[in-house]
């Protein structure tokens, strides 16, 4: 396989779909929303440093996550092809939840392709907090 020519529009339109999905404030639509993105084995997500692997501990995950209002505003999207024709995608935004005051935060994707598609195999979310 080589370089995806299309990296750069296939890593925007996930991410407008990803988010768009993700920023629901129903966690069960969120959950149904989401699970065709992951693999069942080999998909790996670390989220504010907690590691888990799979479809259904990433879907669990989200379930439990508190807030019940998001709304978030993307700074930047970067792309790059990976040589096996997956899409690294990188995320820097801010977002709200609830009352909470607003957080920038990073987010990365890999997407690797998958029958004429992709999942995500690869996703770290991290708040960027500093401490004084």
């Amino acid at each position: 396989m080589a370089f995806n020519p299309d990296f750069l529009s296939i890593g925007e339109a996930f991410v407008n779909h990803y988010y768009s999905t993700f920023d629901v404030n129903d966690p069960n639509a969120r959950v149904q929303g989401l699970c065709g993105l992951y693999d069942p084995e080999n998909s790996y997500m670390t989220f504010e440093g907690v590691q888990v692997k799979g479809r259904d501990l990433i879907l669990q995950k989200f379930s439990n996550l508190t807030f019940r209002e998001i709304k978030r505003a993307i700074t930047k999207t970067d792309c790059q092809p990976l040589p096996d024709g997956s899409i690294l995608v990188n995320v820097l935004g801010q977002l709200k939840t609830d009352e909470d005051p607003i957080n920038s935060y990073t987010q990365l994707f890999i997407l690797r392709p998958n029958a004429g598609s992709f999942y995500i195999s690869n996703e770290i979310f991290r708040l960027v907090l500093h401490d004084n």
